[in-house]
């Protein structure tokens, strides 16, 4: 039996057995290939890719079991901009920081570049501005928007022409550039063959309630990273968040760099 089946599958209960653990083990086999870490927490799931030669790390959150928000200064309206600063205060607060990451591109005075709205009050405006430099302006750019228990990413001009109608109740948002994928789509600007490569940090939906913050741990070209948000995450809309500055905690890193701008994080009471 160590290396056959008997013909008679269906009647014989041993081959059975023999079979499913088979097809267990290579089950087994093909998910630690891609998946070398997973940490358990109580807010969101934690989870290490190896893609290529590379890892890429990913924070899973239900927005119908996990708190997220986004942060940009606290209550003396002093920058927060770092995770040890974050987590400090939040934790006068009660609170706990599981994961968070960079929320998009800021300019050198910490501002948000384009739209950024906390707690329902619209902090900074959109950005409709298309023929200017830099990631932030390649179209299509776009918008992450969090609702209660809801989430939408969508291209900066339906947001801005269609924001009363079908985008009400708005809590937090964020505006970056250029989405990575559309509707399951791929952006087409991007090339497979590009050299531009960079760590990159991303924010997609897999579903209106499930969405995930997403690291490359090394040098990515936008397409690969769209790739693997595709394929890997099964993510319906992504967008990019920002290039090399960025960090992700937990992470070796997250303590170190520099000051951001605006900060998404998934919280949980401390205890």
């Amino acid at each position: 039996m160590n290396n056959y089946l008997c013909e008679n599958l269906k009647k014989c209960k041993a081959c059975q057995l023999e079979l499913s653990g088979r097809v267990f083990g290579r089950l087994m086999q093909f998910f630690s290939l891609l998946i070398i870490g997973i940490v358990p927490c109580s807010g969101a799931e934690l989870i290490d890719y190896q893609y290529h030669d590379l890892v890429i790390s990913t924070c899973k959150i239900d927005l119908q079991r996990d708190t997220v928000r986004m942060f940009w200064r606290d209550s003396e309206k002093l920058l927060l901009g770092r995770f040890p600063r974050l987590q400090a205060w939040l934790r006068t607060q009660g609170d706990d920081v599981v994961c968070a990451t960079n929320a998009g591109i800021y300019d050198e005075d910490y501002r948000p570049r384009g739209l950024y709205i906390e707690k329902g009050v619209t902090l900074r405006k959109l950005n409709v501005r298309k023929n200017a430099y830099g990631n932030f302006y390649l179209q299509p750019n776009g918008v992450f928007l969090l609702h209660d228990q809801k989430a939408d990413i969508v291209d900066t001009d339906r947001f801005a022409t269609e924001r009363e109608a079908l985008f009400p109740g708005v809590l937090f948002a964020t505006q970056s550039g250029p989405l990575l994928i559309q509707n399951g789509k791929i952006n087409t600007i991007f090339s497979t063959q590009s050299e531009n490569r960079l760590i990159r940090n991303a924010v997609c939906t897999t579903s209106p309630r499930n969405v995930v913050l997403a690291i490359s741990r090394g040098p990515i070209s936008f397409y690969a990273f769209a790739q693997f948000l595709l394929d890997r995450i099964g993510c319906t809309d992504a967008l990019y968040l920002d290039g090399n500055i960025s960090r992700m905690y937990p992470g070796e890193d997250s303590d170190f760099g520099p000051n951001f701008g605006v900060l998404i994080a998934v919280t949980k009471k401390a205890r």
